[in-house]
Formats: structure tokens, C-alpha cells, sequence
């Protein structure tokens, strides 16, 4: 799981993790990261990586002091963690 913010966004130790992380990606065949985002930092960075990551789905907690809105963005990442690791256990 990768906390996407403003600090991270500009961490060259995260622009290593993420680039790793992708090349474990074609490795594997499966997605191993898993983006959610505090704030709107990611959306504009031209960076590769950053790029890469605004293709796919971000979980978005930039509302996470609000209950409702940070409960229903925990379910969408659960969600797609377990299906994750459904099709992972099939493949198997």
C-alpha cells in the first residue's frame, strides 16, 4: 500500500519504491501496489511514475477526518485488496 501526499509525492525514496514496485509488476503479472491518496499532490506531478499511478485507481481519503467518507473509502480498498488476492490464489 502506497500513502500518497504532498511529502511523498516529492520523496526520491518513494519515486524508488513505486518504480520497483511497477517492475515487480511485470514480474509477477499482478498489481502488488496499491495507491491511496491524502491529498491532490499525485494528480499533478509530471513525473513517469506519477503518471503511471493516475492510470489506476487511487484510493481517495482526502476526506478522512469525515466517518462516512473515510468508511466508505476503506471498503473500496479492502474490496479491491481481496480481489487482488483472489485472482492471485487462482492463478496458483
Amino acid at each position: 500500500m502506497l500513502i500518497l501526499s504532498e511529502h511523498s509525492i516529492g520523496s526520491y525514496w518513494v519515486e524508488i519504491e513505486v518504480t520497483t514496485a511497477f517492475e515487480e509488476e511485470r514480474t509477477r503479472k499482478q498489481i502488488v501496489l496499491f495507491p491511496v491518496r491524502l491529498d491532490d499532490a499525485v494528480m499533478t506531478p509530471k513525473e513517469a511514475w506519477a503518471a503511471q499511478l493516475r492510470a489506476r485507481n487511487i484510493g481517495d481519503f482526502r476526506h478522512w477526518k469525515d466517518h462516512d467518507g473515510y468508511k466508505k473509502s476503506f471498503e473500496r480498498v479492502l474490496r479491491d485488496l481481496k480481489r487482488a488476492a483472489k485472482l492471485e490464489s487462482e492463478r496458483t
